[in-house]
C-alpha cells in the first residue's frame, strides 16, 4: 500500500496499522494471506467486530483495485 492508509481521506491521521479483512480468528487460512489485509491508518482502523463485519466489502473492493 506504498506506506499510505487505502481510504486516504482528509481524516487520515495516526500511525498505520494492518487489518485483516476477514478476522484471523475466524478463517484462519487467510491469515497470511496479502489479499486478506489492507493498510488503514489509526484513524481509520475500525474497532468493534460489528464495523469490521460492515466494512469488509468495502475493504475487499479496494485490495481488488489494487491489483489492475
Amino acid at each position: 500500500d506504498n506506506w499510505l492508509c487505502r481510504i486516504r481521506n482528509f481524516e487520515c491521521k495516526g500511525r498505520l496499522e494492518a487489518h485483516h479483512i476477514l478476522d484471523w480468528v475466524n478463517y484462519q487460512e487467510l491469515r497470511y494471506n496479502l489479499n486478506n489485509g489492507i493498510t488503514l491508518c489509526q484513524s481509520h482502523h475500525p474497532r468493534g467486530r460489528d464495523k469490521e463485519k460492515r466494512l469488509v466489502p468495502y475493504f475487499m473492493e479496494l485490495v481488488a483495485e489494487s491489483k489492475v
